[in-house]
């Protein structure tokens, strides 16, 4: 890395690849996946600039239905890795560590409230039967429901 910051507009390419779990709640990337990411290094004023890619496999959880699936998510990389000690992500030395430039596009990319499907009703809230695969039976005209007066405005 060094050789990087002591000539400005000299690139390298690295690709890595590691196993990583940072405790993301409702999509969260799968444990047996490796986080890939392709970099290339380049020496600039003051640091290094890493540009690339991040792929990984992310499985989500549906915050309607808590229904789950994987997807591939690739994620472009493109931060300045400093030797200021104040910057957002300083140089160890002359070691440029990615670890928190990588995190946190990834964790950026991942969405904060899956949905399977931009349609999906979700749950029934009294018995918990999955609404995407059919109305609920035995309540679906109880006249308890604040609302059952409207529902005559909108039936013929």
């Amino acid at each position: 890395m060094s050789d990087l910051l002591h000539r400005t507009g000299e690139r390298r390419v690295e690709e890595l690849s590691a196993p990583v779990d940072w405790g993301v709640e409702l999509s969260r990337l799968v444990p047996n996946q490796p986080l890939l990411v392709e970099v290339s290094l380049e020496g600039a004023s003051g640091g290094v600039y890493a540009s690339g890619k991040a792929v990984a496999v992310a499985e989500h959880a549906c915050h309607r239905c808590n229904a789950t699936w994987q997807e591939t998510i690739e994620v472009p990389l493109g931060e300045m890795i400093e030797s200021s000690r104040d910057a957002d992500y300083p140089l160890d030395g002359e070691v440029a560590d990615l670890e928190n430039p990588v995190r946190d596009a990834v964790v950026l990319a991942l969405p904060l409230l899956p949905t399977c499907r931009p349609d999906c009703l979700g749950l029934c809230g009294r018995c918990g039967a999955d609404l995407n695969t059919g109305a609920c039976p035995g309540h679906d005209e109880d006249s308890s429901s604040p609302f059952a007066g409207l529902r005559e405005l909108l039936e013929p």
